[in-house]
């Protein structure tokens, strides 16, 4: 609890610095939050992550998203492939 106010000060830093980088930015009721954000450079959003002052706390969870329209094709052209 000493290191609250210091957390928490450093993560309105993280969060001036990186909002205007997220599609979406959000806090749970109940602590933590979520992200959605587009990367074309894994190093980027690894470094990003690394300097959320709260992740040595956390269980951090990332989960690549795909649109609909091209999760569903690549499904269909993945079954015909088995199916041959």
């Amino acid at each position: 609890m000493e290191v609250a106010p210091m957390l928490m000060g450093a993560l309105g830093q993280w969060v001036e610095t990186y909002a205007a980088r997220f599609t979406t930015f959000e806090f749970f009721v109940d602590g933590g939050g979520l992200v959605l954000a587009d990367f074309d450079d894994s190093a980027e959003l690894q470094r990003i992550v690394a300097e959320n002052p709260f992740t040595p706390y956390s269980d951090v969870q990332i989960r690549p998203i795909v649109e609909p329209s091209v999760a569903m094709a690549t499904y269909s052209q993945t079954m015909a492939a088995l199916a041959a």
